[in-house]
Order: structure tokens, then C-alpha cells, then sequence
């Protein structure tokens, strides 16, 4: 999570939408009065040459500032009137491209990974969808003014960069990578697992027009 108060934006941040390197992207531009939460110590050295964590402890604010902040923990941390004038963006992904991700991701530090098809019904996978909707939703609304793709993500935050005049252009580094295999997510997917993410990401598939 990121709230520019010197570039009046609020960034809230998905999981496994490449959020990390946004974040990081957007920490070069930020001002000494901004709140930006921390990463992990590895991606954190990825930000050594721009702003690191700061301006995020309780107090002085009312709940601390936390990396994947919910939207309502957000708009209690900053207030109704900054919530209300500031743009507030956030990152969604193709929801069984996500999950795959978040396969990956989870594997690399087990000794014995479960396969792809135990992996989607267990329940990891229900909070991912539960987690990221809460990000950029409250109550169920969606409340962000402005939902990048992941799938075209350069081009759409230097669209943001250039809405709201940030300096110079955006520099996304490549946080958490060499991670995933070269697979196309849908090689892994039986028709049960398929359904299984269409249910439990059915609005952001309703709202963003994903398809399998």
C-alpha cells in the first residue's frame, strides 16, 4: 500500500498481480511525507536506490499501514475526505493465471507440493479471491477508481503516470520472478478446477471480462 499525499494517489495492492513491482515503481516518486509499507528484505533490495518504508506505523496514524491493507483498513488509515479526493488504483489478473501463480509461489518452499488439482480446492485458494476482492472492494462494491491489467500492466500505469503528471516514467523492476515455469495456465487445469476458480472469482470475472 502506497498513499501519496504529494501526488494525491492511493495504491492498494493485490496479491500475485505483480503489485510488488509497482509498488517499488511508485516508491521512486514518492515525497518524505507519503506512507509506504514494507516488503520483503528481498524485494526491499530491489528499492534500495528509492524511498523505503516510512510513514506507516501506529501511531501517529489511527491503524498501521500494512502491505496488502484492505480498502476499508485504508480508508480508516487516511480518512474520508482523502479517500474521497485522491485516485485510488489497484492491479487484477486473469483469476486462473492467478492461481496458478499463487501455486508456484507456494510450492517453491514446500519439500513435497501437492499437485495443481489438490492445490485449487484447498483453502488458500478461497482467501486469495477473498483477500484481493477486500483490497479494492467494500461491502462487495468495487471502490477503486481505476483497475489495471496485469496482462497489459506497462501500458496501463504509464496511462496512470501520465493522468496524474507523475514525474519522469515508470520503472518496474521484476519482483518475485524465476519462480513460475514457462507453462500456459491453462495446460493445468481439469474442467472441475476450472470451475472451481470461476466460483470463487466470479465478480472480478463479472466486472473485468476474464474468460478461461
Amino acid at each position: 500500500m502506497i498513499v501519496s499525499h504529494e501526488h494525491r494517489f492511493i495504491f492498494l495492492k493485490t496479491r500475485k498481480t505483480a503489485g510488488t513491482s509497482v509498488e517499488i515503481a511508485l516508491s521512486g516518486i514518492c515525497g518524505p511525507d507519503d506512507i509506504i509499507t514494507p516488503i520483503t528484505p528481498a524485494d526491499e533490495v530491489l528499492r534500495a536506490d528509492r524511498r523505503g518504508p516510512q510513514n506507516f506505523e501506529s501511531p501517529p496514524l489511527v491503524r498501521e499501514a500494512t502491505n496488502h491493507s484492505p480498502a476499508r483498513k485504508a480508508r480508516e488509515i487516511v480518512g474520508e475526505d482523502v479517500w474521497r479526493d485522491y485516485t485510488k488504483f489497484t492491479v487484477e489478473r486473469n483469476p486462473w493465471d492467478q492461481v496458478v501463480s499463487s501455486y508456484y509461489w507456494a510450492a517453491r518452499t514446500m519439500a513435497d507440493p501437492p499437485s495443481f488439482e489438490v492445490f485449487v480446492r484447498r483453502p488458500r485458494v478461497a482467501k486469495l479471491a477473498e483477500t484481493n476482492a477486500r483490497i479494492y472492494r467494500i461491502g462487495g462494491r468495487l471502490v477503486a477508481d481505476r483497475v489495471l491489467r496485469f496482462e497489459s500492466l506497462s501500458g496501463e500505469l504509464a496511462g496512470i503516470w501520465g493522468d496524474l503528471g507523475l514525474p519522469g516514467s515508470p520503472d518496474l523492476p521484476h519482483a518475485k520472478s524465476g519462480v513460475r515455469p514457462a507453462v500456459a495456465y491453462q495446460d493445468l487445469y481439469d474442467e472441475e478446477a476450472r470451475d472451481i476458480v470461476a466460483d470463487l472469482f466470479s465478480a472480478a470475472i463479472a466486472d473485468f471480462g476474464y474468460t478461461f
